[in-house]
This record gives structure tokens, sequence and C-alpha cells, in this order.
């Protein structure tokens, strides 16, 4: 029987349940072959010495109430154990074999036709394997790690310079080969590389170094010239200016309205999704309730055959296999997403209601797009967002039901001390600057 398919088209008949185990003279009864009258219907004086320890075994077994009472206890040590150790968060770990299982070439890629041998061993051309390393995972990891290994830091480096500049000094982040693209700066490449080993492999002092650098801080507002002789801004002409991530985008949302919940570790969470996604695989998806739902989008649970909607059409990759690169797209669907998806229009909402606290609207404005973008907006912003304001207000005061969706999406509920009308108004504000390229794009 497969497990977890049933039993399914079978039949079962004299079926017999016990609440202790059987001595192996009971199951020889059970199968027939013999009977309990062999034993018992002899004289005391007859029974052999295989007789009399059936009877002490059968004994111990269902009789002995001191044993019984024993038993009773270790079951009870079970069920605690058990118990315990049901919640307890498990862990795959990977172990060498004590004796390494042979590896071989697979003629046109087919499992059952092995060729030729191969046994553990790095590019000769990178950095020549140490004879005192071990031919496993620990040796492996030394030699990455060797101050000598020319590669290990670039790749490195490459990509954190790619996480502030939107493209690596190598545009290939995910190919050093032959197939790869040559390094725009090979020099800058080599001193980062240089510099990322001596602190100690210190990520920190790198991004450091990065940001703080003439380079990162230049302004990204470029002239048409620079465009059109350097469109991807690989000669560094102009600070960097691109769409954030998918997660990114969301994180921002919820640590601008300060429902972002910063706890580290744990569980993977289900925040909120459209109903019915998850019903093409056969099941179910219950969003998680509370704080939960505001964790970082680092811990959101991605299944592969059905990616997060709210990620995924931000280019947020699948996770099938590891991609150095996302790509980058720009669709309605995105505008449809930050408009209307619940973590959106919540973050708008809660980001709404701090705005109705301002002492003036014109102050709770500034104090929302600083949160939202990072920059204090321009006066003429200022201005046209005063006009949605008092226009939405307007409406809302006008047709009430207007408000609902608003107002309800998402579990925060706003304080009903204050004007949900002008709560409503100052959300559909708060997520106009959510929506804007300003708060989208990093600059």
């Amino acid at each position: 029987m497969v497990a977890g398919r049933g039993f399914t088209g079978g039949k079962a008949d004299d079926i017999a349940v016990y609440n202790r185990g059987l001595i192996p003279f009971e199951i020889k009864t059970l199968a027939k072959k013999t009977s309990w009258a062999s034993i018992a219907l002899k004289d005391k004086q007859a029974l052999t010495v295989a007789d009399k320890a059936i009877l002490k075994a059968y004994y111990l077994a269902a009789v002995d109430p001191e044993l019984l009472a024993e038993e009773q206890k270790l079951k009870a040590l079970r069920r605690t154990l058990a118990d315990s150790s049901e919640n307890i968060a498990e862990l795959m770990v990977m172990q060498e074999m004590p004796k390494p299982k042979k590896t071989f070439l697979l003629k046109r890629g087919n499992y059952d036709m092995p060729g030729e041998q191969v046994y553990p061993a790095t590019p000769e051309a990178i950095l020549p394997y140490a004879k005192n390393l071990t031919k496993n995972r620990l040796g492996l990891a030394s030699w990455v790690t060797d101050i000598n290994n020319p590669l290990t830091a670039r790749v490195a480096v490459n990509r954190l310079w790619q996480n502030f500049f939107g493209v690596g000094l190598v545009k290939t982040a995910e190919d050093f080969g032959n197939q790869g693209e040559m390094p725009s700066h090979p020099e800058l490449l080599d001193w980062l590389a240089v510099q990322f080993t001596e602190s100690g492999w210190d990520v920190k002092a790198l991004n450091k170094l990065i940001v703080m650098s003439a380079t990162y801080r230049q302004d990204s507002r470029v002239s048409k010239a620079a465009v059109e002789k350097d469109t991807e801004n690989r000669f560094l002409s102009h600070g960097p200016a691109y769409r954030l991530s998918a997660e990114m985008i969301r994180d921002n949302a919820l640590k601008a309205s300060g429902l972002l919940n910063s706890a580290i570790g744990g569980k993977s969470v289900k925040p909120y999704q459209p109903e019915g996604l998850w019903e093409i695989n056969n099941t179910s998806y219950t969003p998680d309730t509370g704080k939960a739902v505001y964790r970082r989008s680092l811990y959101v649970v991605i299944k592969r055959s059905v990616p997060n909607p709210t990620l995924s059409t931000f280019d947020a990759p699948a996770r099938s296999y590891c991609i150095m690169r996302r790509q980058q797209t720009n669709t309605p669907l995105q505008a449809l997403v930050t408009l209307n998806d619940p973590t959106f229009v919540e973050a708008a909402r809660v980001i709404g209601e701090q705005m109705s606290r301002a002492n003036q609207i014109r102050e709770g404005i500034n104090d929302a797009y600083r949160k939202l973008t990072g920059r204090r907006p321009l006066a003429a912003e200022v201005e046209m967002l005063l006009k949605v304001q008092q226009a939405e207000l307007k409406k809302f005061k006008q047709h009430p039901e207007k408000k609902y969706g608003w107002l309800n999406t998402g579990q925060y509920r706003v304080d009903k001390k204050i004007d949900d009308a002008l709560i409503a108004a100052n959300t559909v504000v708060a997520s106009t600057i959510l929506n804007s390229d300003a708060s989208l794009t990093k600059r």
C-alpha cells in the first residue's frame, strides 16, 4: 500500500486488534501453526523447558502487574517525549559518507549508462587544490575562501555592486567565464576585491565603502547626451536610478506605515493573497493573521508552482533555480497591484490615519511623502496632493458608500474617533504617493 493513498479496491477479513505486544507463540497460534491446547492440556510434570519458557513469557507480557505498571510508565514517558518534540523545528543537514559514492560521466546523460569515473577536483586554472586540503565540503570551502583564489572576492564584490547600481561591474553577474562579459572597470573590481579580503570579508564595511563613494553619491538626473552615449550608465557618469525590487516595494510600504514586523527568524508567513490560487495543486491557502501578516518579504511562503502574486508581478523569481540577475519589466498589472493589493491599501490607510492626526494637512502630506520616498516634496507636489485630498474628501462626504473599500481592506481598523471620510481621503493621498515614481524608483 502506498503511503497517503489509502487502501482502495482491497478487502480485509478476520481482523484481530491487541492492546499489547504478542509473544512469538501467540503469533503462531494466529497463523494456526500451533495452539494453546498443546501446552494447556499437558500435566505439570510433562511440561518441557520450552513450554515453561512460553508460559513465563506470556505471564510477563499479559499478567504480571509490576511489569504492566512499568509498561504504562514507559508509554507515558514516550508520549511526553513525542509531544515535546512535535513542535521542534527540524532542519535538514548534510554529512559526508564514510565511503564516498562513486560518480561517473553519464553517456548521453542517461543515468543507467555510466561512463568514465570522475573524482572531486577544482579548476586548476583558477587555483590549484592544495594537497593538505581534504576532498570534501570542508576542503572545498577552504579552497573557495583561500586568499589566493582570484574569483571568490570578485564575484562577491560584483554582486554587492549590482545591489547598489542595478548592474554589476561585470554585467553577467552569474557568469565570470568565457561566456560572460568582461568587467567595465577591471582595476576597480580588483581593488574592491582586495579591500574585501583584507577587511576579513566584512560585508558591512564594503557596503559602507560603496555608498559613501563619490560615484554612488552622484545626482541620478542624467542629460540627454549621457543617455545617448551610455544607456545603462556603465561609465558611471551619474547616480543609479532603477525600480525597487519586489520585496523592497512591499517592505517599504509596511515600514513607512509603521506596520512592518521586524522580528528576525522563525517560520515563514502567508500574507494576503487572492482566493483559489493554490487550489490549482489541490491545496488550500489560509492567510495568516495578526502581526505575522506584516513580516518582511524575506519570510513570505514561496510555492514554486504558484508564486506569490504580489512579488512575482514585480519580477520576483519563483525559486525554481538560482538566479543572479532579475528581469526588469514594466506592465500595467504592476500598477494594479500597488493600487489594489490589500497590503498596499492597508498601509496607505494607516498612513492616512496618521495624516488625519496632524495639526495641518500640509504637515501630514509632507510627513507621509518623506516616509514613502525618502525626500521632502516640492511645493508643486504638495499643492497637487492638496487638491486630490480636498476632491476626495468632498466625494466621500457626498457618497459615503465609496469609502468602504479604503477603510475595510485588510485587518487594520482605524480609530473611530476620527472622521472616517477624512481618513479615506487621506488614504487616497497616501496611495497616490505610494504609487508614484518617487516611491517605486530608487534614486
